[in-house]
């Protein structure tokens, strides 16, 4: 599943603020890029037929994404990272590890175990 900078920065704006509304998302994008809003809509609309983001309406104008963490989910970030190791090989997968974002250390402990995890199932692929 390809991804745009676009839905990128929609998701990682969904990320951040956890469940939010358009409107939210919309002002947490903008601290980053000059965009429309109708844009950031549209972006959503994508996203949700992606089945990366999850609708909860409160009323028929109050409605609210959040990111869905299911197959679609994990399926768009492998197909991201596998694309980043095919073009730069091992050394993106240890940059990775060793200059992580400021997360907490049971992030990087899970990233570790699914790094190791692929590394098991790709062994055993050969």
């Amino acid at each position: 599943m390809e991804l745009g900078e676009l839905e990128l920065a929609v998701l990682r704006a969904v990320r951040n603020l956890g469940s939010a509304t358009s409107g939210t998302i919309y002002d947490e994008v903008l601290k980053s890029r000059q965009i429309a809003y109708t844009s950031v809509t549209t972006t959503l609309y994508r996203l949700v037929d992606k089945d990366l983001i999850a609708i909860r309406k409160a009323s028929e104008k109050k409605v609210f994404y959040r990111l869905k963490e299911g197959r679609a989910y994990r399926k768009a970030m492998a197909s991201m990272i596998d694309r980043v190791v095919d073009t730069f090989g091992g050394a993106a997968v240890s940059y990775i590890l060793e200059n992580p974002a400021p997360t907490s250390d049971p992030k990087i402990n899970a990233l570790r175990a699914q790094v190791e995890k692929r590394r098991l199932r790709e062994k055993r692929d050969v």
